[in-house]
């Protein structure tokens, strides 16, 4: 791996879904413009600085890295919106194209792995290379207390104080090797107003009592042709089972698969001198596309074909409404005043104010 110092800034702008914050790290020869730059897509309740081991690592090594705040996440807005799959892989598309990034690599972790495999679809340029970090849509598993979540609807209820007290308690919980002041930081940034929101119709539109709604097979036959693809994974995660890193080759033949002993949920900080350089490799040597295997679908396809006719118009399964309903109407007693989750974007004049780019 070279050894070239690097630069971290912070930037912002205004897209269709309101202000998106970025952070980017360069190297300092050419500012990694001999290299296809890496496009880095975090997972739910988290922010663009779960990145700051890894791509620092990607950048010394010559690449340009950037990587969003996703609508709903960080210092990003908090827009009205559906906070779909793919709504979400609109937004980061948008995103690319105002970078003007024609040819890139794409990593994304978690909910964020969902995220960047839905962005291929969208063609915002030519995708090199696909990295799956405990990423989700590979299998249906999901940690309990998402699905609860999920179907009950209890984290739009909450109110912004509980969500930031909630995120500490859960990083504390589920590892990451965050240190106080990262969890502090991400503890402000989901106490934010309309980020309870944002995680709630995340979570309704992704996970229902059975698990992950959504599955790689449900757009990888849109694909012309799939990227070479990796997978990563820690062998201790809380959230999604390590075992998906091995279920990739009931659907795909040829992706790279990788586990990590010591690591949980979150390889790329707590693996990093570990994954990065293999990431590297990955992304630098060539690799023949891999391919779909004969037959595969998604686990949940014939199930949801079977059930589609008697979906309700709310397009919610009879067992998570009424799991919802009875969650509100036990808890409304103990709502003392209706919180109001409100966006806060900012107008593009808004912008006029804000200081030039500044080192992360």
């Amino acid at each position: 791996m070279k050894n070239m110092s690097v630069t971290c800034r912070s930037h912002v702008r205004v897209l269709s879904a309101g202000e998106v914050h970025w952070q980017e790290w360069t190297p300092s020869r050419n500012g990694g413009a001999d290299q296809r730059p890496v496009v880095l897509v975090h997972g739910l309740s988290d922010s663009c600085r779960t990145w700051n081991r890894l791509a620092p690592a990607l950048a010394a090594a010559g690449r340009r890295v950037v990587a969003l705040d996703l609508p709903g996440h960080g210092d990003s807005a908090r827009p009205d919106a559906p906070y779909t799959v793919a709504w979400y892989a609109g937004v980061v598309a948008e995103w690319i194209r105002a970078l003007r990034l024609g040819d890139f690599d794409l990593v994304g972790h978690s909910f964020g792995g969902s995220i960047a495999m839905c962005v291929a679809t969208e063609r915002p340029g030519r995708i090199h290379r696909v990295g799956l970090v405990a990423a989700g849509g590979i299998g249906t598993e999901v940690a309990l207390p998402l699905r609860l979540a999920a179907v009950t609807g209890l984290i739009e209820l909450a109110a912004p104080l509980l969500m930031g007290v909630g995120t500490h308690a859960g990083v504390l919980v589920l590892g990451g090797d965050f240190n106080a002041e990262e969890r502090r930081h991400l503890a402000r940034m989901n106490a934010r107003p309309g980020t309870a929101r944002a995680l709630s119709r995340t979570l309704r539109h992704a996970i229902d009592l059975r698990g992950q709604r959504h599955h790689l097979m449900d757009i990888a036959h849109r694909l012309p042709e799939i990227p070479p693809l990796a997978v990563y994974w820690g062998e201790r995660d809380q959230v999604i089972p390590a075992r998906h890193a091995a279920d990739i080759d009931r659907y795909i033949e040829g992706a790279a698969v990788r586990r990590f002993a010591k690591a949980g949920h979150y390889p790329h900080r707590e693996a990093v001198s570990d994954l990065a350089p293999d990431l590297l490799r990955f992304l630098d040597e060539p690799r023949p596309a891999p391919r779909l295997r004969t037959g595969a679908r998604a686990p949940r396809a014939s199930a949801t074909a079977a059930r589609a006719p008697q979906a309700s118009p709310r397009w919610q399964p009879w067992p998570d409404a009424a799991v919802r309903r009875w969650a509100r109407s036990s808890l409304s007693p103990l709502r003392q005043t209706p919180q109001q989750d409100t966006g806060d974007s900012a107008s593009p004049a808004d912008l006029g104010s804000r200081p030039p780019p500044v080192p992360c």
